[in-house]
């Protein structure tokens, strides 16, 4: 008989979403087992849920394996169960780590300061979320929904290779800088060069044990607007930005307004923008940046690259590029893009 406390229930869900990432085979299994024991009506909400919003897909898992832990407990599994939103926390970065679409913080999403989890914002959710607390459903049809469940989240995690351990010895100067180089030669619509700015600064707060300072940065093909920052890279502490970055494979001018803009509106003392500078073109950059009428820097991407290599030591680049791994698979959806990381990781013998 299993327990019912929240270590158990997220207990329960990894390990039947790790099996179906190990055992790709039972796939159909689990998909009949759903067949056979599931009304037509509620395969197709548990179909539609799965489908829609991240969020309601972490959540009715989370309250079946409430449902199926606490045997001996009649649930209302409409409302948020004790410990509930820390499982669904869990569960995201469990499933972020497992190259799985995810939510920081499911709960948060759908029942913001509320334990009423049937809202009537998705009636197939609601109508599933009661079918769940009413004493007529058995145990056996519960179990087949959530085998489903957690074999259909398995079968979306995408093909990623692993990112290697690294031989630090190998991370001299030269080797970093070279890496960076032929990285930021790739197509990738600016991911490489954005991830890798973030990830080297990242490593500098780490290096230099800045406590109380973090760093974000966006997805790729987020908006700042959209997206509510600054910049592609915020320097925080607490809510309050210090620093941000624009990080442009386009021509710097380009991003001049777009920095004066953040400025005013995040109320800022400066911004900086890096893009490739051409050493013939900086008389004019300098002049336009003196009449903007606002602090904005323009440094080159590649020089500023090679400045943070410089004062990182070996280990931090280490980090650096293992945090630069986890950026690219997060944060775009370009599954080639994390796997030629990799490859480029290996050909430069960084790998251990």
């Amino acid at each position: 008989m299993r327990k019912c406390t929240p270590q158990h229930v997220l207990a329960l869900i990894l390990d039947r979403i790790s099996f179906y990432l190990n055992a790709r085979e039972q796939q159909s299994k689990a998909g009949g087992t759903a067949l056979k024991h599931l009304t037509a009506a509620q395969l197709s909400n548990l179909e539609l849920i799965l489908s829609a919003d991240t969020s309601y897909r972490d959540v009715v898992v989370v309250q079946m394996a409430y449902g199926l832990c606490c045997v001996e407990e009649q649930l209302d599994l409409t409302k948020r169960q004790p410990g509930a939103r820390s499982v669904g926390a869990k569960l995201g970065d469990f499933l972020a780590r497992n190259h799985i679409r995810a939510v920081r913080d499911a709960y948060q999403n759908i029942g913001k300061n509320s334990t009423e989890l049937a809202r009537g914002n998705l009636l197939e959710f609601d109508s599933f979320l009661r079918w769940l607390s009413e004493g007529t459903r058995t145990r056996e049809e519960v179990e087949s929904a959530f085998e489903y469940a957690c074999w259909k989240i398995a079968s979306t995690s995408r093909p990623v290779e692993k990112m290697p351990a690294l031989n630090n010895s190998k991370l001299t100067f030269g080797a970093m800088c070279a890496f960076l180089d032929r990285l930021f030669g790739l197509p990738s619509q600016g991911a490489y060069q954005q991830f890798a700015i973030a990830s080297l600064l990242h490593s500098l707060i780490e290096q230099w044990e800045l406590r109380g300072y973090r760093l974000e940065t966006k997805n790729l093909n987020a908006s700042d607007r959209s997206s509510r920052t600054a910049g592609d890279i915020q320097l925080l502490t607490g809510n309050r930005v210090i620093e941000a970055v624009e990080v442009t494979e386009n021509a710097w001018d380009q991003k001049l307004q777009v920095a004066a803009a953040a400025i005013r509106n995040h109320d800022l003392s400066r911004m900086h923008i890096l893009a490739s500078v051409n050493e013939a073109d900086k008389r004019r950059m300098f002049e336009a940046l003196d009449s903007l009428g606002q602090d904005v820097s323009v440094l080159d991407v590649r020089a500023f690259t090679a400045s943070m290599v410089a004062i990182l030591t070996k280990p931090f680049r280490a980090l650096s590029l293992e945090r630069l791994y986890e950026l690219i698979d997060r944060y775009q959806p370009d599954v080639n893009r994390v796997n030629t990381f990799v490859e480029q990781i290996r050909e430069s013998g960084f790998a251990d």
